[in-house]
Formats: structure tokens, sequence, C-alpha cells
């Protein structure tokens, strides 16, 4: 197999692997927005502008995914005393618990489809596939930033 097919097999591999990832995501209690929020808050206190970027999504779905988390008692917001309007999203035990049940979840799924593999196979493989993402990751073109059209219905004529 040449190099170009062999670079073409594991575009359209990571493309699938995400596509399952996202479908359990959303699958899941919280809902992937949510879940995607639970995760950046585990790691340290994350301002709801940076997790949407993060993310990839607009602002009013991390704001409806922080309520929601909170209901269900998963992070609490802490205001920053530097910026009264500001606040960050902490992760709360309940949601490290319920974090790492999603993690156990897909491990476990995973694990099923890595039957036959030899643990250094495993590990090897871990290794590469996250040098190969952290380089895509380092290359990545930005985001454009979409263009804010005013709303019709408060214009003024």
């Amino acid at each position: 197999m040449e190099v170009t097919s062999s670079v073409w097999t594991i575009v359209r591999a990571l493309h699938r692997a995400a596509q399952i990832q996202r479908r359990a995501a959303a699958a899941s209690e919280p809902g992937p927005v949510a879940l995607g929020l639970l995760n950046l808050a585990a790691q340290g206190g994350v301002r709801p502008s940076a997790a949407a970027a993060e993310l990839d999504v607009p602002p009013q779905s991390v704001t409806r995914a922080v309520a929601e988390l909170e209901r269900l008692g998963f992070v609490r917001r802490v205001g920053d005393a530097s910026d009264g309007r500001s606040y960050a999203i902490e992760v709360t035990d309940a949601g490290r618990r319920e974090r790492e049940r999603f993690r156990d979840e897909m491990t476990a799924r995973f694990s099923a489809h890595l039957t036959g593999w030899e643990p250094e196979e495993i590990r090897r493989f871990a290794d590469q596939l996250d040098r190969l993402v952290t380089s895509l990751a380092s290359d990545a073109p930005a985001r454009p930033a979409t263009e804010r059209k005013p709303n019709a219905w408060r214009t003024s004529s």
C-alpha cells in the first residue's frame, strides 16, 4: 500500500472514531456539550468563553450546559474576584464521578475491540496516535469568526 493511501486511511479512521465518540457523548445523560464542559472543568476552572472556544460551540450552548450541569450537581460557578461579571466553572465531586463513569464506559467499549492486541501494541498505538493528534492540533487552522448580523426585528426604520 502506498503512503498516500495509508495517510487517507488514517484520516478516514480518525473521522470515524470521532463520530463514534460524538454519538456516545450524545447518548450520555448530560449530552455532548455538557460532557465536554465537564471534561474541561475537571482539568481546572474554566471560563465559559474559553470553554465555548475549546469545544467549538456557540456561547449559549455552554450557558445551557452549565445550567444543566449545575442542576445535576456536577459543576458550580465560582465568581472572579477581579471581574465581578465573570465566573469560572468548576467540577464537583459528583461531576468527577460522572466523568469517571463515562470514561470507564468508553474505555470498556474500546477495550472490547482491542481483544487480541498485546499490551505493548496498545501502548505503542496510543503513543503514536497521541503524537499524530498533537501535531495535527498544532497545525489546525483557526476557526473563522462568524459575521454578526443585526437582528432585523430590532433595527429601527
